[in-house]
């Protein structure tokens, strides 16, 4: 008698030894999904600092049992900012946001992106929202002047194809730049039929580190474009920018009128011992600036249309423009 009350006892503060544990445990149960509602596979599911983790199925669902001293899950999936909830009663339904990349952190270097800290030597970089102000006419326009290494040589006439050198000239052979837009190698002449208000970023590699995979191409320096896209879940924003501008010479050389150009013609002529050329120096005038003549006020304007946006499965940008100089 006396053993099977001790087996009795022992099987007794066994089972509330088990309960006590299972008491001291809670499932928590929810749904894992995108910005737009659609559930998101193979998610990660976690207790911060715990070991208890799961994945949400293909419906976007999970279930785990956490201790319950843990109040809050943290939440990751590839292509999403990492998003640490508080744990509620009930079904939860966890929404994620796509993780932006900022054109701060990193630059693009052809096949793929590297931080700025490890290359700020070899690349300079201009954001689009610094062409955005400045209303350049020409692609290249954006960049001269905000480059260091970089020279950008205009003769001054509309639609001229500049020179552009990178950390001076390279080669003989020729001085054009590589340039790549989108993933796509181009030339400087590609450059110039860009719109510089579809330009999202101009990076610009200038030592062997960064060329390097471009191989002889690349020894005159390259020049990487990334213009801008539509983006996912995005309804559609429609943009238009003008401009409006006079083009002018701001400094003309200084040159003689016609009777200073007579003074000194008649000067050098008597010092070589021949005669006066000419007697009456008042009847000539002041003759004719051809820099007048030549140089007058050009307008100038651009005129840019844009639509943006987006579905859940594809983006979209289409633009137009035109350019008067």
């Amino acid at each position: 008698m006396r053993k099977r009350n001790r087996l009795r006892l022992l099987f007794s503060l066994l089972f509330w030894g088990v309960t006590a544990a299972f008491a001291q445990d809670r499932t928590v149960s929810g749904m894992v999904t995108d910005a737009a509602g659609k559930p998101v596979s193979k998610a990660t599911v976690q207790a911060p600092g715990a070991v208890q983790a799961t994945s949400t199925g293909e419906d976007g669902r999970f279930r785990i049992t956490l201790p319950s001293g843990i109040k809050t899950l943290l939440v990751s999936s590839v292509g999403f900012a990492d998003q640490e909830v508080t744990i509620t009663a009930g079904m939860m339904t966890i929404r994620l946001e796509s993780a932006q990349v900022s054109l701060e952190d990193v630059v693009v270097i052809g096949y793929g992106v590297q931080r700025v800290t490890k290359v700020s030597g070899a690349v300079s970089s201009v954001k689009g929202t610094e062409i955005e102000k400045l209303k350049p006419v020409r692609a290249e326009d954006a960049i001269q002047g905000r480059a260091s290494g970089v020279t950008v040589v205009s003769t001054g006439s509309p639609g001229v194809k500049p020179t552009v050198l990178i950390r001076g000239i390279p080669s003989y052979t020729g001085t054009d730049p590589v340039v790549v837009v989108d993933g796509s190698i181009q030339t400087l002449d590609d450059f110039n039929s860009i719109n510089p208000a579809d330009i999202e970023s101009v990076n610009i590699l200038k030592d062997a580190a960064t060329t390097a995979i471009y191989g002889v191409k690349g020894g005159n320096g390259v020049i990487v474009v990334t213009t801008k896209s539509g983006r996912k879940a995005q309804k559609t924003a429609f943009t238009y920018n003008g401009n409006y501008a006079v083009q002018e010479v701001l400094n003309q050389i200084g040159v003689l009128n016609a009777s200073e150009y007579g003074a000194i013609l008649n000067e050098g002529s008597a010092l070589s011992g021949g005669k006066v050329i000419f007697e009456n120096l008042a009847g000539l005038g002041v003759g004719t600036n051809w820099q007048d003549q030549i140089f007058k006020r050009a307008p100038m304007e651009s005129h840019t249309v844009a639509a943006r946006g987006g579905s859940d499965r594809m983006t979209y940008f289409l633009s137009g423009g035109y350019v008067s100089q």
